[in-house]
């Protein structure tokens, strides 16, 4: 209740303030489904499930949460209020932990949000896409619904500690089955193949040019010429 009521309040200054442009909402499944969306602003995981008629349980770093101080408290507090599910990149048992409770979010018949670079795009370009989205298509089996987000980086920049006010736009695609590959999420190329027949469709819709790289391959080349 306390949620909902907060969704509601939240939506009205966003609509009315930013006035975001929503379309695709008529793609969305009515069962379980993961939307899977390029990022550009620290607040993409804050406005698709606020624009989203369903709940959506987004996944995030675990790193997220452990920022000490006030800031880093309110920063963990706003994450959880937005229910969001936590893996620590870079650590193996983490990231399948993760995973698997987002696929216990999925068997339960809700949605999970996932941002497929891994990361914000730091030049708007979208970047390779990495394979924790194919495995949770491929072992849960439900649909993927493309997100293309545009502008959200005008609204809260990167480095930026104020929101500015500029209208984005979240654009919904045809949702994506793998049902006939269901249970092979250990298949390696198979998710290489998915994950970045995925991306494609994200760039579909946000128009961004494609890196053809992992974002974390740009920022090891940026710390090596900085």
């Amino acid at each position: 209740m306390l949620r909902m009521l907060l969704r509601r309040l939240l939506l009205i200054p966003v609509r009315l303030i930013l006035r975001p442009r929503v379309t695709g909402l008529e793609n969305l499944p009515d069962g379980p489904f993961i939307i899977a969306s390029n990022h550009l602003s620290f607040f993409d995981s804050f406005f698709i499930p606020l624009l989203t008629p369903r709940q959506v349980y987004f996944i995030g770093k675990q790193a997220w949460l452990d920022i000490p101080g006030v800031k880093g408290r309110l920063q963990a507090a706003f994450f959880r209020s937005v229910d969001m599910i936590s893996v620590e990149k870079g650590n193996g048992a983490g990231m399948l932990a993760g995973l698997n409770t987002a696929l216990d979010v999925l068997h339960g018949g809700d949605v999970v949000g996932i941002h497929v670079e891994g990361g914000r795009s730091p030049d708007r370009r979208l970047y390779k896409g990495t394979s924790g989205i194919a495995w949770l298509a491929l072992a849960s089996g439900v649909p993927v619904v493309p997100c293309g987000l545009i502008g959200t980086e005008r609204v809260h920049p990167p480095g930026s500690k104020m929101l500015r006010v500029a209208r984005f736009d979240v654009r919904f695609g045809t949702p994506l089955t793998f049902a006939e590959h269901l249970g092979q999420e250990s298949d390696r190329r198979l998710r290489r193949s998915v994950t970045d027949r995925i991306v494609r469709e994200i760039g579909a819709l946000s128009g961004q040019e494609y890196a053809g790289i992992y974002l974390t391959t740009m920022r090891e080349r940026s710390a090596r010429t900085s």
